[in-house]
């Protein structure tokens, strides 16, 4: 009973929260929740225009993740809904289907969803460790920047179709000469107002970061602080009334948003075929599935990334169930695919949000969930009041603190290397799309591991006590990819700068794998120096590299447990002597596993070594 407790409570972080959970945690929780729903409603609602779709889908969209997140979710700050990224790609799978751009998001938040699903059940986590920081730091600037290009022309009032970063710019100076100049106006002022309120927000406080009373911010701090976190509110409310007045008064200077339909959404399966009608052809799921292509691969992965990444980034200091954030997210985007969502995942800039306003346990994205559910049954038909040049000027302004210029700094500084995964992850996302860079970046990174695996760093010196002799020191494993390279590395040393010392070391202490290529190699090197008259033993601790060496070797090798012995054994009389490897098994056990026998010209008879 008591493991299935542990189970249950593991599986469910929101029966821990309850236990401890008070008034004053509640009232933490519900300023936190409204602060990060005035934060989301107009980012949603811009982030939909992004994906090419309604603005009611943004809405939908944030709905189920504040009460999924809440039960399965272990970070109090992460908030679940619509990103800039996952937006981005959204356009790029879904705007050019035959089946309805709405239709083919939904199943493609269905299918990410089942997909993070599988990976946390599967505890697949580790296989984002393949992907280093300077490929997410790369593809997550380039992303902020094909972003916020993409925004460009509803900024200055154009009309044109472009998807990459290269045909946006250049069908921007294509219709330069038709740039509106309200637009323009608002758009550039609303960004500029959103960066002051940014800036200004190191002035105020939050009136929840500290529990005294004797500490609590001043209202003018308080005042700042709530300025700078509902910035993007205030300019769109502000957009929206003047657009009013405007119109009001029969002028409509600003392009603006489409008429969004007020409601709770319809709840549909996702996986619906489209049956023919009037002569059409219909379509199956799986022609569905096809058109949706990689996309089902790819939003899942970069979702993953980013909510195991910014879930670390707020753990203070504590372990990150990555398998939990992935269930909690994969649950997320399946129960949203049935309120027409498209893809989401957690938000670094809402969680910053969320920190600042003192949440304490992820039950505030229940008070975000209501506050969304308000937006779409009371305020949608004030939203096509909403200019589009004030929705680009908050894309923009939520994605450019996403461009990471000073890390290439720190990684030119800690290792020059790092830099051509980075650069090449940047360059390719921009060249071509966010998925093709993060693929060329993986596998940049990927042929690096691979190269330092097969070239690893062996260590010789020359040692002079007594007879001299190099010592060979291997620091790392040895596998088939990288044992002939060892083998000629060390064979050429030892013949040509060598050539006057006959006795050779092989230190294999710091091997924690031998294969068997590896264990034939060093057979083969073995030989090879025993031709040529030198003499060849290994120092080795690991009774499992012990054995794999007697596996592989046809001849017989003489292997020490220390140097102590190795130096021992060769400055005494010729004798035969037998070496026996003492291993520690347990505590206060011994174990006797291996003996070979030698002979060897010893300098001092009187230094016999001592039997173990």
């Amino acid at each position: 009973m008591l493991n299935t407790w542990d189970f249950i409570s593991k599986l469910l972080p929101i029966s821990q929260y309850l236990k401890d959970y008070n008034l004053n945690n509640a009232l933490c929780d519900l300023l936190a929740g409204i602060t990060v729903g005035l934060t989301l409603i107009p980012q949603v609602i811009a982030y939909a225009s992004l994906a090419g779709l309604e603005p009611q889908i943004g809405l939908y969209s944030a709905l189920c993740g504040g009460f999924i997140y809440a039960i399965f979710g272990t970070i109090p700050e992460l908030n679940i809904a619509p990103t800039a990224l996952l937006s981005l790609l959204t356009f790029q799978y879904v705007h050019n289907v035959t089946f309805g751009n709405t239709r083919a998001a939904i199943m493609l938040t269905f299918f990410a969803g089942v997909v993070e699903l599988i990976c946390g059940i599967l505890h697949l986590g580790f296989l984002v460790d393949f992907v280093s920081t300077p490929v997410v730091s790369a593809f997550t600037s380039a992303g902020a920047i094909t972003i916020a290009s993409s925004q460009i022309k509803s900024l200055f009032g154009l009309n044109y179709k472009a998807e990459s970063f290269i045909n946006v710019w250049k069908q921007f100076f294509l219709h330069i000469t038709g740039i509106q100049l309200w637009d323009t106006l608002l758009g550039l002022s609303c960004i500029l107002i959103l960066l002051l309120l940014r800036m200004v927000s190191k002035y105020g406080e939050a009136p929840t970061k500290n529990n005294r009373m004797s500490n609590k911010p001043s209202k003018s701090k308080q005042c700042i602080w709530y300025a700078s976190v509902g910035r993007n509110a205030m300019v769109v409310v502000f957009s929206a009334l003047m657009a009013f007045v405007f119109k009001f008064h029969k002028q409509t200077p600003f392009t603006l948003t489409s008429k969004v339909p007020s409601g709770f959404p319809n709840f549909s399966v996702p996986l619906q075929p489209i049956e023919a009608n009037n002569g059409t052809n219909g379509t199956t799921i799986s022609q569905m599935v096809a058109q949706l292509g990689y996309g089902i691969g790819v939003i899942p992965f970069v979702a993953i990334l980013a909510n195991v990444g910014i879930a670390k980034s707020f753990a203070n200091g504590k372990v990150v169930d990555a398998s939990q954030e992935m269930i909690a997210v994969g649950l997320s985007n399946i129960a949203g695919s049935f309120f027409g969502s498209f893809p989401v995942n957690a938000s670094f800039s809402r969680a910053a949000v969320s920190s600042a306003s003192g949440v304490r346990t992820p039950l505030s994205g229940i008070y975000t969930g209501i506050m969304v559910i308000m937006a779409f049954t009371f305020l949608t038909p004030y939203f096509s009041y909403i200019p589009k040049p004030a929705l680009a000027a908050v894309i923009i302004c939520a994605v450019v603190v996403m461009v990471d210029i000073s890390i290439t700094k720190s990684i030119w500084e800690g290792n020059r290397l790092d830099i051509v995964p980075f650069l090449v992850t940047f360059v390719a996302c921009l060249i071509s799309s966010i998925e093709v860079g993060i693929l060329v970046g993986i596998f940049v990174e990927v042929c690096k591991l691979m190269y330092f695996t097969a070239r690893p760093k062996v260590i010789i010196k020359q040692i002079n006590v007594g007879q001299s002799y190099l010592r060979v020191t291997f620091t790392s494993s040895v596998f088939f990819s990288s044992a002939e390279h060892s083998r000629e590395k060390i064979l050429n040393y030892c013949l040509d700068e060598g050539r006057n010392i006959h006795i050779i070391l092989l230190d294999c202490n710091r091997i924690f794998e031998l294969d068997f290529t590896a264990g034939k190699c060093f057979e083969s090197l073995v030989n090879e120096l025993q031709t040529r008259q030198k003499y060849v033993a290994f120092l080795v601790s690991r009774s499992k590299t012990v054995k794999t060496l007697e596996r592989c070797c046809t001849l017989k090798i003489d292997v020490f447990k220390n140097e102590l012995e190795f130096i021992t054994a060769t400055q005494g009389e010729p004798a035969t002597i037998s070496i026996c490897l003492l291993f520690r098994i347990h505590p206060g056990q011994r174990r006797r596993i291996h003996q070979i026998p030698f002979r060897r010209s010893l300098a001092h008879p009187q230094a016999q070594p001592k039997m173990q």
